[in-house]
């Protein structure tokens, strides 16, 4: 069945989306550790072993007993500067990082959400091996939120500042190994009440709107893993399941849609977690957690946040990307592709600042940046971060004025990644690639012609050889058919 022969209204399809952003902070959440996960070799590897413990009620989770019968051992591989005794869980966690607290307080800002007078720092009960205290420690930052989709509110239950897990590495006859250089890096997790009435692509749709709210703080890390997300999926008469992290956005209504097959090919959906693929199946992870799996942590006391410092914070709130997102199709005419790439791109400010001052076309110039840019790099091998930024804007002026062409993007750049003192004047003048005249190409392509028995294809590839960079190649293309009589 395709996505269109399931009726899921009919179906009651109940989806609730818990979307995770890293932060871009220089330091961990709970220490001075860095963020970065530049480290490649461990200096050191420390191996646990994993047991549940009662709650305070005297109860222990299904999921964690689950992992303890595992009977795994976990190994953990420590790094110069980005590992500490906090994350060995041999020293108290330090202060909230005030940074993180402050993206965080933006993120439930931009969401609309209710933000508390103090922050409580909880331990969420985890014994899979991913954090080695045995708990996450999570916060409130806001409840009872809203975003705005196809004119109708879509409910935000909560957005959490919470510290991420460590990286899973690999896992052979009982032994995990684990980076602990992700564990205690910033984490946002935006949590929306469960949606019903939308098919998998709106769902989708939704999660790409929550994902833009949380990149509109700028500070924010764009690596793979960078931002996952989680679906509890149920169908009518049957148990919510949990699926766990989704990578890629394009792929999560595949999820969904896999996912309502599998339930419906089941005589009973039992309560569990399941893990993303690939291919967009799931595999059985673990039993649902409980819900009495979280207590107070008692090493942080309550941060309060006084109501003077929230009103700044909302003076101060960035444009939502979700508005950008509209700018850059109406005002800009890019597609809805080009937009996200751009959004998504590290060149997003520099972007802006370009079509704002130079008027040059935002097509070129966000082709140019998400395009040219990693073609560069990738195959001509330039040291891209060598151009200046002031090199961008004379280009772009320059393209806009109608001085070069934008075909000569590429050749410019690279010349000027070699050679990052010099001005795009002077290169244009050193490649010899200021705009031809219609006469000037009439008369190139006169030469060309007068070897006899030329094709179009060998007479346009020989004419396109010495015009390349200074000309539009469909002008060039209309003359060479004209010319030749074609």
């Amino acid at each position: 069945m395709t996505e269109k022969e399931l009726n899921y209204k009919k179906l009651g399809l109940k989806v609730g989306l818990e979307v995770h952003q890293q932060l871009d902070t220089e330091k961990k959440l709970f220490c001075n550790c860095s963020t970065s996960m530049k480290e490649k070799d461990p200096i050191k590897i420390v191996m646990r072993k994993m047991h549940p413990v009662a709650s305070e009620l005297g109860e222990i989770d299904i999921a964690a007993e689950f992992e303890f019968l595992r009977n795994r051992n976990f190994h953990y591989q420590i790094f110069k500067n980005e590992t500490c005794l906090v994350e060995l869980d041999d020293e108290p966690p330090h202060p909230m990082n005030p940074e993180a607290i402050q993206l965080a307080l933006q993120v439930a800002l931009l969401l609309n959400c209710k933000v508390p007078e103090e922050i409580h720092v909880m331990r969420k009960t985890v014994i899979d091996g991913s954090n080695t205290s045995g708990f996450q420690r999570t916060a409130i930052i806001g409840t009872n939120g809203y975003l705005k989709y196809k004119g109708k509110n879509i409910p935000i239950a909560l957005v959490a500042l919470e510290e991420d897990a460590a990286a899973h590495v690999k896992e052979e006859s009982g032994k995990v190994t684990y980076r602990l250089s992700r564990l205690g890096i910033p984490l946002v997790e935006v949590t929306t009440e469960s949606l019903e009435g939308h098919s998998p692509k709106e769902i989708q749709e939704i999660a790409f709107e929550v994902g833009m709210i949380c990149r509109s703080i700028g500070k924010v890390k764009r690596e793979i893993g960078a931002i996952r997300q989680d679906l509890n999926v149920s169908i009518r008469g049957g148990n919510r399941v949990e699926v766990k992290g989704v990578q890629e956005l394009g792929l999560l209504s595949k999820v969904i849609e896999l996912e309502v097959k599998r339930q419906l090919s089941l005589p009973k959906v039992e309560k569990e977690v399941r893990g993303a693929q690939e291919d967009g199946t799931t595999k059985f992870m673990r039993p649902l957690p409980g819900a009495k799996r979280m207590y107070p942590e008692t090493d942080i006391p309550p941060i309060p946040l006084s109501n003077d410092y929230i009103q700044e914070l909302k003076k101060e709130l960035p444009e939502p990307w979700t508005k950008k997102f509209s700018k850059f199709k109406s005002k800009y005419k890019l597609s809805d592709e080009l937009s996200k790439t751009i959004l998504n791109s590290p060149y997003l400010e520099l972007f802006e600042r370009i079509v704002a001052k130079t008027h040059a076309d935002a097509s070129t110039v966000a082709n140019t940046f998400t395009s040219v840019m990693k073609d560069l790099e990738k195959r001509e091998k330039a040291e891209i971060n060598r151009i200046r930024e002031e090199h961008y804007f004379e280009l772009f002026d320059l393209i806009a004025k109608k001085r070069i062409m934008k075909e000569a993007i590429p050749v410019i750049l690279k010349y000027l990644s070699e050679r990052p003192g010099e001005t795009v004047t002077g290169a244009v003048k050193e490649l010899d690639i200021s705009p031809l005249t219609a006469e000037e190409l009439k008369k190139i392509i006169e030469e060309v012609l007068q070897h006899k028995g030329l094709i179009f294809e060998k007479a346009y590839g020989i004419v396109m050889s010495k015009v390349r960079g200074r000309i539009d190649p469909q002008i060039v293309m209309k003359e060479v058919k004209r010319m030749m009589k074609l």
